[in-house]
């Protein structure tokens, strides 16, 4: 599927469906990281790193997320979410951004306990902000459609 066919349902889609578009968009990303393309727009790291962050929680945990998560594109999401208007998800998403790949912990997974006691309040709290977490990703593909589509 196309992004201009994407942004078409995108526009046509209620907000309580969104993870179907979400889902999609994420499979054309995929697509355009699988041909290795090393000029993948900050937009599309961006708006990747917000739907993997969610989505994990949703599923296994955000932990699960971090643990695994490319540095860089965790430090470039943070920048960006500094600069919105919705202060809180830029707390929330920063609050687990610590050095899960450090090498005390590799094999033994012994993160301290602040650490797992942050992601769970960090999953709470994406619970309780679905909905507004999915508006959110919704604006953003919107705001970028231009660079998206030209993809």
């Amino acid at each position: 599927m196309e992004f201009d066919k994407l942004y078409t349902k995108l526009e046509t889609t209620d907000i309580r469906d969104f993870y179907h578009v979400d889902t999609d968009f994420m499979l054309e990303i995929f697509k355009i990281i699988k041909m290795g393309k090393s000029d993948v727009p900050d937009c599309i790291r961006i708006y990747s790193t917000i739907s993997q962050w969610f989505g994990n929680s949703l599923r296994s945990g955000v932990w699960t997320y971090y643990e695994i998560a490319d540095m860089q594109d965790l430090l470039l999401t943070a920048q960006h979410l500094s600069r919105c208007s919705w202060k809180e998800l830029h707390h929330m998403f920063c609050l687990g951004i610590h050095n899960y790949q450090s090498p005390q912990f590799i094999g033994n997974f012994n993160y301290p306990q602040e650490w797992i006691d942050e992601s769970e309040s960090i999953d709470k709290w994406i619970m309780n902000n679905e909905k507004k977490i999915y508006e959110w990703q919704r604006e953003f593909l919107l705001d970028y459609k231009d660079e998206v589509c030209s993809l």
